[in-house]
């Protein structure tokens, strides 16, 4: 089983596509799931990239499968009365997944970035952008040391579908999730969340038309598309899925949205502080639920706001994936990798 220690008592589950034969340059995609489901489904990725130039390597967040558990105490500071105590807390996350990306430029030693090119694009999911953000918008997560090594070889951030929420918002309309519900016991959370999460819903036209209650109501009537995972057994879905983040690491989303605003606002208004030469992407895919919907519209809304005088707009791009549901990396593993080699 391949392990990073990206710490002392501290490692990290990855899964790696390798090298490109015969290249001496390529683009390495570090991939981080999102919130319960692990890195295992981005796996069908992984026989695709060769082929189209790419080494793709996923890795499980702490308390997911086969990388180490939080302890307690690091678990309580996410809903500590202390704001920054939880603060804290989102940066150590932040700082676990540059540690790895670290790991992947040294001890894997891929290569650097070129002229926009090969280097290392690190894709975030869904509820990992919190963490993505975390690096890029408060120079305490990661120290000078390891920015200095990350620098030559960092050149994007990707977010994918990533919910209002990481950026700070807060959503209208008495919208929520089954994880966030709390009419939805706890035990039967995360499987109300993957079936939520991996079904198809009409497609979007146009951000701007999608009011609270256009939302509410194109989520409250899924297609009849088979969801991602239709027709798994039990034994191949226990694969993909750790439910037991629920109660535990799944807490950051119970930390204080300031905290992600706070982020937000320095890694895109003030891309000086913190790797200035990494931009950022975000994606959406037209197919899913509300949720990533809306964090679309909320990126929209940065795409025209310019930064304080004196500091300097990180260069961002909001992009659109036809026709597919959040999980098109299960799904269409092979049009995905397309999307990825053009990063």
């Amino acid at each position: 089983m391949p392990l990073a220690q990206i710490q002392e008592n501290v490692s990290i589950f990855y899964q790696d596509s390798g090298a490109p034969p015969n290249a001496t340059t390529y683009t390495t995609i570090v991939v981080v799931h999102g919130l319960i489901v692990n890195g295992a489904t981005f796996a069908r990725l992984l026989p695709q990239a060769s082929a189209h130039g790419l080494r793709i390597i996923t890795m499980n967040n702490r308390d997911y499968a086969g990388s180490t558990p939080y302890t307690d105490t690091e678990l309580a500071e996410l809903i500590s009365p202390d704001t920054e105590v939880q603060a804290s807390a989102v940066r150590r996350w932040g700082g676990e997944v540059a540690a790895f990306v670290h790991f992947v430029c040294t001890t894997l030693q891929v290569p650097a970035a070129t002229s926009g090119s090969g280097g290392v694009v690190l894709y975030a999911e869904s509820l990992s952008s919190i963490a993505a953000l975390a690096i890029l918008g408060d120079p305490r997560t990661t120290s000078p040391e390891l920015r200095a090594v990350l620098a030559p070889y960092l050149r994007k951030v990707v977010l994918y579908e990533p919910p209002g929420f990481v950026f700070g918002a807060r959503p209208a309309g008495g919208l929520t999730f089954p994880v966030a519900d709390a009419a939805v016991p706890v035990d039967a959370k995360a499987a109300a969340f993957l079936g939520w999460c991996s079904a198809h819903y009409a497609a979007v036209s146009a951000l701007g038309d999608q009011t609270p209650e256009a939302l509410k109501a194109r989520d409250a009537a899924p297609l009849p598309t088979p969801s991602s995972f239709k027709g798994l057994s039990q034994n191949e879905l226990a694969q993909l899925v750790d439910p037991g983040v629920v109660g535990r690491s799944a807490l950051v989303i119970a930390t204080a949205p300031e905290i992600r605003t706070t982020h937000t606002r320095r890694a895109l208004f003030d891309a000086d502080a913190v790797l200035p030469g990494v931009e950022v992407l975000v994606l959406w895919s037209e197919r899913s639920p509300w949720i990533t919907v809306w964090g679309a519209q909320v990126v929209q809304g940065f795409m025209s706001e310019e930064a304080e005088s004196g500091k300097t707009k990180r260069r961002l791009e909001l992009g659109k994936v036809d026709n597919a549901n959040h999980f098109i990396h299960w799904e269409e593993p092979e049009r995905l990798v397309q999307v990825l080699v053009n990063l």
